[in-house]
């Protein structure tokens, strides 16, 4: 076995219109009992998008926003995990659920930096601080 790796799958999705109670207590209930289950799956959060946004000609196609947070050395194997599991039923989905979602997988280059962490510090001070791996 390698070394373990961190990883966050963000997962912007819909709630099927008129379902969004449902919606919600089917990914905050039945989708985090599913998928924390799943080996080098470590936690999650819950989002939903705010109405007000830095971007503002940016058109809003997802209200929800969901971060899994997975840490293995091999993200391939959780990834064909994650689809045997969706297609068995060991992942239960719900009508609530709007297909049309869209993720991304990313892995941290920095480690988390915090405003106390960089008050009163230099720009080559704060990036010592971020711990910068890009490669």
């Amino acid at each position: 076995m390698g070394e373990k790796k961190k990883y966050s799958m963000l997962v912007f999705s819909n709630n099927t219109e008129g379902m969004e109670e449902e919606y919600n207590t089917w990914y905050a209930g039945q989708h985090n009992h599913d998928l924390l289950r799943i080996d080098g799956f470590v936690g999650c959060r819950f989002y939903k998008l705010g109405e007000i946004q830095l971007s503002k000609n940016m058109e809003r196609q997802y209200k929800y926003l969901m971060i899994w947070d997975i840490e293995t050395d091999d993200l391939e194997s959780v990834c064909e995990d994650i689809e045997k599991r969706m297609g068995d039923g060991r992942t239960v989905f719900s009508a609530s659920f709007d297909k049309n979602y869209f993720d991304y997988m990313a892995t941290p280059i920095t480690k988390y930096v915090t405003a106390e962490e960089v008050n009163g510090k230099t720009v080559d001070e704060v990036l010592s601080i971020s711990e910068l791996n890009w490669k």
